[in-house]
């Protein structure tokens, strides 16, 4: 079972790379408030991706099992990464850093958890995510649950230590760095959506 664990890891690593308005969010707090202020912030995050996976799994688990339902989930999830992996390679994203002028744990948690649950791409990423888990890798339910705790140690774990070395990575974050980055996610999410279809294609 170490192996749902480890491309739990592997997933949240790869979510906590995106760098959007939750990453902006967390790097000016930081840097302006400490190191506490970006846990804050983290937790909140991760409340909310919690929900986010709950409500996927249950969303998910409505689909019936059988070959029919898996051949829809490869070609669902392929294209809903294939649509990533192209908004990514054109993305032209701006450095937008928000104000951080508030140190109050619960706002600042309050902060994280909205950013985070009001995005819809987040809610049909962790659908994506727990309809491939049960319809084409068919883990089982200690399987899943460990999966998923893999990748919410992998989101936090990155932003505790985006939290940590705020100050440094400010210097480093550009527009062109965010496009860079925005290309290897892109290219990352259209081998993914490659792999999922490579079953249906080669028989």
């Amino acid at each position: 079972m170490a192996y749902a664990l480890f491309y739990g890891l592997l997933t949240g690593l790869i979510l906590s790379s995106m760098l959007g308005t939750v990453f902006f969010c967390l790097l000016q707090n930081s840097i302006i408030n400490g190191f506490k202020s970006g846990a804050f912030v983290a937790m909140g995050v991760i409340i909310a991706d919690i929900l986010l996976i709950v409500l996927g799994h249950f969303s998910a688990s409505i689909f019936p099992s059988g070959g029919t339902t898996e051949m829809i989930v490869r070609i669902g999830g392929a294209i809903f990464l294939l649509i990533l992996g192209i908004s990514n390679l054109r993305s032209h994203k701006k450095i937008l850093f928000p104000k951080a002028d508030n140190k109050n744990p619960f706002i600042l948690g309050s902060k994280g958890f909205m950013l985070n649950v009001i995005n819809p791409a987040n809610y049909l990423s962790w659908l994506a995510v727990a309809a491939t888990l049960n319809n084409v890798l068919h883990f089982s339910a200690g399987e899943t649950w460990l999966y998923y705790t893999g990748a919410l140690l992998g989101i936090f774990g990155m932003e505790m230590l985006i939290s940590f070395a705020a100050s440094s990575l400010k210097k480093y974050i550009s527009n062109k760095f965010l496009q860079r980055l925005d290309r290897v996610l892109g290219i990352i999410f259209i081998i993914f959506s490659l792999l999922l279809l490579k079953p249906l294609l080669i028989k």
